[in-house]
């Protein structure tokens, strides 16, 4: 019973952990103030009460001496902290002497208690109430004069230093109390700030970094990095995470997350850093003696996750990952450069199939490629917020001329200007587009500015006289059903006839989501307009897929055009095509007509149409259109 009582008097006792910096050095200076004013104001309370100077001084002199041990900063905090509390409980205690022991002084000790409990250190807190007892026990009984005003405990000083003991006691623990619930709320703030912390460091599902701390971790590596340094940044993307995601849900994945961690960090070495960068993402900062033996860890990373099994839901999934190394040392300076070169070697990695790792080095072209490619995206999202798309018309030529034909058609063509009026051919900043998921934003914007340049020129219900305009279309606006409500707006917006617009499509896209393609086609065709296959011959099942497109052109593939002259094959590819079209009612159009003897070959196929620099180059659309501005149309604005 003594015992568990004992405990759990000890258990409800403050901790007596000394505030760090700098919340210890505010308390002490507030301390060390306080001793000081007394310094400086009991000589003159000593001269008040009619003590003789040197009296004064010489009492007060220790308190200065105190004073200055506890402004020595290059002593302790405990022996400065020690310094001070003697210093201010022997302050009440010249306080009282000076008072000739009256009872309201005495109220100085308990003032001063409660200024040591600042310090959270049970040394200074005893320190404190030991010269309090000392001051009373022995002085008051050597000299009671000096500690009790008045003649009862003058002549009885054991008992009243009993007394003014309990009343010390009593103002202590209260004193305990407030620096127990002081201790309390220190700690409950410690606790919420090393959680704050953390959470803002590491990543909440994983336990592991987050990008924030990852990135900072790169910065001081790149602040201190050193020849020969070979501290490597790792980029890891897991391969087929999505997979685990659809068929066994969300919580599935994040299990699947938390393990690759744990596998991870099973491999890594303490000293490693291991953070996750967001959805299936993570990241590694490894150190050893050479670079090659850095690239070996990331290799054993990428081993150990492939053969590694993740089961759920009586399923079993391997979790292996493509890793993008970049050595830090010699090749960037900042942390921006360091993510766009790693991620660019984990792309790499994906696309040499995956499960594997590819290390970037000075002067890799595929990497050169892909940072190219992240530049022109950059630009490309500038040139769609600024609208700074220029559009440019090619002539699509009938290959025998035809008096009775009035209509002329043509492909609209987009060109990037940039800020100083040049103009980037798609090939440039296409691939950049298509990485980087751009390619619905730039058709959305094609399609717009098409239609709002075409409905200035062929005003509502006027002729058309036959005219088409061919557009060309990426795949994910194919399987988008909110860019056919989108097509369709911008028709009635503009009050554009449907009649004037051709959607070109590759056959590729075509064939990928054929079911798509075809929803499309005939939901778009049903309104007037158009449809063109393009480069169609370039898949081995171009004919098969074929007849599940309704389609009104064929666009035979440039590829096998340029060459007709003097390939056999080539022209008996271009002549198959042209025979099926025209068997299933399709018009024909031949890609890359360079010249004269090209287009002569085509007439003798019987090829209907021909497009290519030898039969016009691409010039811009508005300009077109103002030359071939109809009576009643107004001026198109250039």
């Amino acid at each position: 019973m003594l015992t568990w009582f004992g405990r759990s008097f000890w258990q409800k006792l403050p901790r007596g952990r000394p505030p760090g910096d700098p919340s210890w050095s505010s308390r002490h200076r507030v301390i060390v103030l306080v001793l000081l004013g007394h310094v400086f104001v009991l000589p003159f309370y000593g001269l008040y009460q009619g003590l003789h100077f040197s009296r004064c001084l010489l009492m007060v002199a220790p308190l200065a001496m105190l004073v200055a041990v506890a402004c020595a900063d290059q002593l302790s905090q405990r022996v400065r902290a020690s310094a001070a509390t003697l210093g201010i409980v022997a302050s009440s205690a010249v306080t009282v002497s000076f008072s000739d022991g009256e009872i309201e002084a005495h109220f100085h000790f308990f003032v001063m208690l409660f200024f040591i409990t600042l310090y959270q250190d049970w040394l200074t807190f005893l320190l404190a109430i030991g010269f309090v007892a000392f001051e009373h026990a022995i002085v008051g009984v050597l000299a009671p004069g000096d500690v009790y005003g008045h003649s009862p405990a003058e002549h009885a000083p054991v008992k009243y230093a009993l007394i003014h003991a309990g009343y010390v006691t009593a103002a202590a623990v209260g004193a305990i109390l407030n620096w127990r619930l002081t201790d309390r709320a220190d700690a409950a703030t410690r606790e919420v700030t090393e959680q704050l912390e953390y959470d803002n460091s590491h990543d909440l599902l994983t336990g592991a970094l987050n990008r924030r701390e990852f990135e900072t971790r790169i910065s001081e590596v790149l602040t201190r990095i050193e020849e020969p340094d070979a501290t490597v940044m790792c980029v890891l993307d897991l391969d087929r995470f999505k997979i685990v995601n659809d068929t066994c849900g969300h919580p599935a994945g994040d299990r699947l997350l938390v393990e690759v961690c744990w596998v991870l960090s099973e491999v890594l070495a303490p000293d490693d850093t291991l953070a996750r960068l967001g959805g299936d993402e993570f990241g590694m900062l490894i150190r050893r003696a050479s670079v090659e033996e850095a690239v070996g860890m990331a290799k054993a990373a990428c081993t150990a996750l492939a053969e590694y099994r993740f089961k759920t839901d009586d399923r079993t999934f391997s979790a292996s990952a493509s890793i993008g190394v970049l050595p830090l040392f010699g090749q960037v300076q900042y942390v921006e450069e360091a993510m766009q070169l790693t991620d660019a070697a984990l792309y790499t990695a994906k696309e040499a199939g995956r499960g594997r790792v590819h290390v970037h080095h000075q002067g890799d072209a595929e990497l050169n490629r892909r940072q190219s490619d992240s530049i022109w995206a950059g630009a490309l999202l500038d040139a769609l917020h600024e609208d700074r798309l220029e559009l440019v018309y090619q002539p699509i030529v009938p290959t025998i001329p035809d008096e009775e034909e009035t209509g002329r058609i043509g492909e609209i063509l987009v060109r990037l200007c940039e800020a100083d009026g040049s103009l980037i051919s798609p090939g440039l900043f296409f691939p950049a587009a298509e990485r980087y998921d751009l390619l619905p934003a730039l058709d959305r914007s094609v399609v717009a500015k098409a239609m709002k340049t075409l409905a200035a020129h062929y005003l509502p219900g006027r002729p058309t006289n036959g005219d088409l305009y061919t557009i060309n279309l990426a795949g994910p606006s194919i399987g988008d059903e909110k860019f056919r409500t989108f097509v369709q707006a911008q028709l009635a917006e503009h009050q554009l006839s449907p009649n004037l617009i051709c959607f070109e499509i590759t056959e590729t896209v075509a064939i990928t989501n054929l079911e798509a393609a075809r929803r499309f086609i005939t939901e778009m065709r049903a309104t007037g307009i158009r449809f063109a296959l393009d480069d169609f011959g370039s898949g081995l099942s171009s004919f098969a897929y074929l007849k599940n497109l309704p389609v009104d052109f064929l666009k035979i593939d440039g590829n096998f055009v340029k060459t007709i002259t003097h390939d056999t094959i080539d022209r008996t590819m271009v002549a198959a095509v042209n025979q099926i079209g025209h068997e299933m009612g399709l018009r024909t159009v031949a890609e890359f007509v360079e010249d004269d003897a090209i287009l002569a070959v085509l007439r003798e196929i019987g090829v209907d149409y021909g497009q290519g620099y030898g039969l016009g180059r691409p010039g811009p659309l508005k300009s077109w259109l103002a030359e071939r501005r109809p009576a009643d149309a107004p001026a198109v604005v250039a």
